[in-house]
């Protein structure tokens, strides 16, 4: 029982290593890297503004500020089908042409 136990716990860790090979084989997306480096940043402006703002003070204001109202759904479309004229819904009568 203690065998198969054992076995059972080389094997998932094994597909546990094998999944982590597999992420380091995939390719890494530049955008993502530049949205990343850009978030650190040397520009002084950046920094100014850092300086500047209570981070914690925007980050309460954030918390408290109601959600978002969601819009409005359109209205549903008319059940009703569009009328035509009475006239021309009428019968013509026999030999008039």
């Amino acid at each position: 029982m203690r065998l198969r136990a054992c076995a059972l716990v080389i094997a998932v860790s094994s597909l546990g290593l094998a999944a982590i090979v597999h992420a380091a084989d995939t390719t890494v997306d530049d955008g993502l890297l530049e949205f990343l480096g850009s978030v650190d940043s040397d520009d002084k402006n950046w920094h100014d503004y850092l300086a500047r703002t209570d981070i914690d003070q925007v980050a309460r204001r954030a918390r408290s500020a109601p959600p978002p109202r969601p819009a409005d759904p359109p209205p549903p479309p008319s059940t009703s089908a569009p009328t035509a004229p009475a006239a021309a819904s009428a019968p013509l009568p026999v030999g008039q042409p």
